[in-house]
Parts: structure tokens; sequence; C-alpha cells
């Protein structure tokens, strides 16, 4: 899509993270036009003018002609202008194709083949709100367990009707799930449960003494003995995440990927140590990280590779590397103590113990 105009790049940290005031400044190579394409998103486009991708309303701010800077069409033109006072604006030219609203006196929708652009590739990160979630291990335990099937098989797949040992379990819509991990912070203290959406089910009238009946659907995985049932819950609307701001103050390690990877990269989702008291979904950080460490020795060698415990405590031959930013992280689901975010920028490869602060 844009990729080829992302600049990889590493950017030395600077202790402490916000010694700094945020600045609005543009790219050296920003365009003078651009015009929207189908499966670009604000967060791409932005990129090609900032530095700091998510202050683009910045930019559009006096453009009476961008009512809502979020409603940008494929086919629209995109003008960076200066202004007398040096600070950079967009103007639309609205494409040919506008889009037309259709009203009825029952509904009101935009034609799909001109819908505004997302923020970001929402697609990304849809199944994990509401479904990929992190429960403590007392919560997780109590859920309703799938302990077999009418037809007395192990495993389960769409339309399967299994027992479930819970007496009258109210009817309605479930998600069945699986614990996928543990999560600990970098002090192994214990953080929660992620869990993982492994399928749907809906429960049907109770009609046997101490366990139910449910039907299943939408199987992403197949079912099996100990998958969990919980009550499912509307899904959130993603689109509707566009007040999007700096991280401060926080600070934090990436301590997971919710895919189990050892090495992350954009588009990734991880978890963080950094929970509801003290971030809100929408929080942008930076992601930092370590080179190897280098042993200063005839030949040199990274820490990794000495042989010996002996040769590592020869006084100052240990070289630490320095932390370098090496991306950016957008914070889309929080929970009690740790938070989801979609790595929305990468140089590198991302480690799990990344230093997560402000961008």
């Amino acid at each position: 899509m844009l990729n080829n105009l992302l600049r990889l790049s590493l950017v030395l940290l600077l202790l402490p993270f916000w010694a700094h005031a945020d600045v609005i400044t543009l790219k050296e190579n920003a365009p003078r036009t651009y015009v929207v394409k189908h499966g670009d998103t604000l967060w791409d486009i932005s990129n090609l003018f900032l530095h700091k991708p998510w202050y683009w309303p910045q930019i559009w701010r006096t453009n009476t002609q961008i009512i809502n800077p979020h409603l940008i069409f494929p086919g629209d033109e995109l003008r960076l202008t200066i202004n007398a006072a040096g600070e950079p604006f967009v103007d639309l030219i609205r494409g040919e194709k506008k889009p037309y609203l259709v009203r009825s006196p029952s509904a009101s929708q935009i034609n799909k083949s001109n819908q505004p652009i997302a923020v970001l590739p929402w697609h990304e990160i849809e199944p994990y709100f509401n479904q990929e979630l992190v429960l403590s291990e007392k919560q997780y335990s109590e859920l309703p367990s799938i302990v077999g099937s009418t037809k007395g098989t192990e495993y389960f797949s769409n339309n399967d009707l299994v027992l479930v040992n819970h007496e009258k379990l109210p009817l309605g819509h479930y998600q069945v799930v699986r614990k996928q991990q543990s999560l600990f912070n970098a002090r192994s203290e214990f953080l929660g449960v992620q869990i993982r959406h492994v399928a749907d089910g809906q429960a049907l009238a109770p009609v046997l003494p101490k366990q139910s009946l449910v039907t299943l659907s939408s199987a992403n995985l197949e079912v099996k003995r100990g998958d969990k049932l919980l009550k499912k819950v509307p899904n959130a609307i993603t689109k509707a995440m566009t007040d999007i701001t700096a991280a401060i103050e926080q600070r934090g390690n990436i301590i997971a990927d919710v895919s189990q990877y050892q090495l992350s990269g954009k588009f990734s989702v991880v978890v963080i140590d950094v929970g509801s008291s003290n971030i809100k979904r929408g929080t942008v950080m930076g992601i930092y990280q370590q080179g190897a460490a280098v042993i200063d020795g005839e030949p040199p060698k990274y820490l990794a590779e000495a042989q010996t415990i002996e040769k590592l405590f020869a006084e100052n031959d240990v070289l630490p590397q320095p932390w370098m930013k090496v991306g950016e992280l957008l914070v889309f689901s929080v929970f009690d103590k740790v938070s989801y975010a979609l790595v929305t920028r990468s140089s590198t490869v991302i480690r799990k113990g990344a230093i997560v602060a402000k961008p």
C-alpha cells in the first residue's frame, strides 16, 4: 500500500521520555499532493506527511472543507500548504465520485462503494475486541465448562450439541473460550490469563439436571472438552476510536504477543503491562529496544557468544548498547493490569521485554 514510502530508522532514546515537548513537524520528503486510494488508512496517509501520524487532525484543523477529518474518501486529493505562520495544513479537493446519503423512514446509509477510509486497518484487530480477553485466574476457573457431547466425542464442531456443567444456564449467546497463556511482568508477578475465542454457542432451554445444552457455531478452532463458556457482549465499535493521544508519563514493557510468537512486527497485537488505572484506549506509545551487549575483548564478541562465565566478569569488558526507538504501538483494549496494543510502526523485529513509553 504505502510501505515503500515508510523510512526505516533508529532513533536514540532520550531519558527521561517526557523531557521534550511534542512538536508537529513535517517529513522532509512529505508530498505536496496525494490522491486517496482504496485500501489507504488515515494513519498511513498521515505518516507520509508527519513524523507523528496521530497528529493528523492538527494539519487539517484550518480547512473548512474538511468538517470531519475522519471522513476522507478514495479519489479525494489532499494538498499540503504552509500558512503565513509557517504551520502546515492540508486542503481537500473532493473527488468526482462524491459519497451520497440514502435516507428512508427506517434507516440511513452511505453508498458502500464510497465509504470513508478507516483510521487504521481495523480488520487486523477486530477479532480482539470483546473476544480475546484477559481474566483473573479466579474468573477463568469459575466459568462453566464443556464436559462432553450428545455424540460421546472429545472434540466438537459447528452445529454440535454439547453438555455444559452448569444447571439452568441463562439463555442467550456465548463465546467458547480457552486459556491461551498466563501473563507475567518482568518481576514474574502474575497479571492475568489471556483467553482465546474458539467458537460461539447458543444456550438452549434447560431440560437436564445439573447441566445445560449449548449448540456450537462459528468455530475458529476445534472445540474440546474443558473449554469454557463466557457470556457474549456486544462488539466494541472500533471505528469510533478516533480520540488518539500520545502517552506522556506512562511506561511499561511488552510482556507477550497474543499469538505467542517470540518476535513481533508491524500489525502484530502485543500485550503490555500497563492497565486501566494508568492508560486508556487510543494511547500511542513508542517502542524502545536495546541491542545485544558487546564484550570488548580480543576478538570482540556479543554477550550471547561468550563460551564461559569467566569471560563475562573481567572489569569493564561488557559494553551495553543504548536503548533505541524501534517502533510505535496503539493501545486499543484495556484491562485491569494489562492492555492490548497494535504495533503501527516497526523498523526491526520486536522482542518481549521491549520498553513502551512516550513516542
